[in-house]
């Protein structure tokens, strides 16, 4: 068996930590909304968040579409970087983003963050991290 890779479906096992002089800290939010996710305002919430968590921009966003999914975002950072997905066809709308980061942050700041953003859009809003 490879470290952290599970036999039978539906099983979890914590994953060995292989490097842990880096930091890596992972957080996905995911959440409804009334209005969809698009491109404009993905730019400004990976510009913005970019600030919030002190992290260093190494590209601006970059934005795709697909029919079948909807849009798409990405921006790197110095310390690693953010992805956004959104369903703009799904009823109601919904969004997934992605941040990887090897330097600390904290996770109160993106929940209390996306709050803020879509504010009276957000529908509901649920989180993980590692």
């Amino acid at each position: 068996m490879i470290a952290g890779v599970a036999t039978q479906l539906g099983t979890h096992i914590k994953m060995k930590d292989l490097a842990p002089e880096i930091v890596r800290q992972r957080m996905i939010v995911e959440g409804l909304l009334n209005v969809p996710f698009g491109p404009t305002s993905m730019v400004t919430y990976c510009n913005q968040i970019t600030k919030v968590l002190n992290m260093t921009a190494v590209t601006t966003p970059i934005c795709n579409y697909d029919s079948e999914y909807g849009w798409c975002a990405y921006m790197h950072w110095k310390e690693s970087g953010i992805h956004i997905y959104s369903w703009e066809n799904r009823k109601p709308p919904f969004f997934s983003v992605d941040i990887y980061t090897c330097k600390a942050f904290k996770e109160e700041d993106v929940v209390k963050y996306t709050k803020d953003f879509f504010n009276d859009n957000l529908i509901e809003l649920s989180f993980t991290s590692k």
